[in-house]
């Protein structure tokens, strides 16, 4: 872990502290592994959209948490000043339909797998995946340690934000956010 790139330091909520015995209890299970599709059709601004991600995730600190356990009284989360987000991108349009249907299967599966390192300094990925001239599977997978289904919607919406203004050129006021550790 870079010390440089600390932002805070909290305790664990109780209900962290239970997904997170959970997850090391079972590392085999995926059921705090939350991974979400999403169909785009349009003519989808590829770098604004990136850029809309990066954007929010140095918004939001959950975003940018790992956590501790070993050799330590207390489980802890970190929060990193900064944390580089990427878009991973695949180029299906060579595919026939059926085809790319059993490649997502395929590539949702090895997803869930790959899980996530819970000290790595985000617990989130992204995948876009090309089907078509305007169409899209975009793919975010997270582990439930960083975000609930409650604090989804809040972060789409950013995204949404942050993406239209950057396809019209603007720039995106930033919003304060009560930090997690209030």
């Amino acid at each position: 872990m870079n010390k440089d790139n600390i932002q805070d330091i909290y305790e664990l909520s109780p209900l962290q502290q239970g997904i997170l015995f959970h997850s090391l209890y079972s590392p085999e299970s995926d059921i705090y592994f939350v991974q979400q599709g999403y169909t785009l059709a349009c003519n989808l601004n590829i770098l604004a959209f990136e850029q809309a991600w990066q954007q929010v995730v140095s918004r939001h600190t959950a975003l940018r948490t790992s956590f501790y356990w070993e050799d330590l009284e207390k489980p802890v989360q970190v929060v990193h000043q900064k944390v580089e987000t990427s878009l991973e991108q695949y180029d299906w349009r060579n595919l026939d339909p059926m085809l790319q249907q059993v490649q997502l299967n395929v590539f949702l599966e090895c997803d869930r797998k790959r899980g996530f390192e819970l000290s790595q300094e985000s617990l989130i990925r992204l995948t876009l995946i090309r089907l078509g001239d305007n169409a899209y599977q975009f793919i975010w997978s997270k582990h439930h340690l960083i975000i609930d289904g409650w604090s989804t919607v809040v972060v789409l919406k950013d995204v949404v934000q942050c993406y239209e203004a950057l396809c019209q050129g603007q720039t995106v006021p930033t919003i304060p956010n009560r930090p997690y550790g209030d």
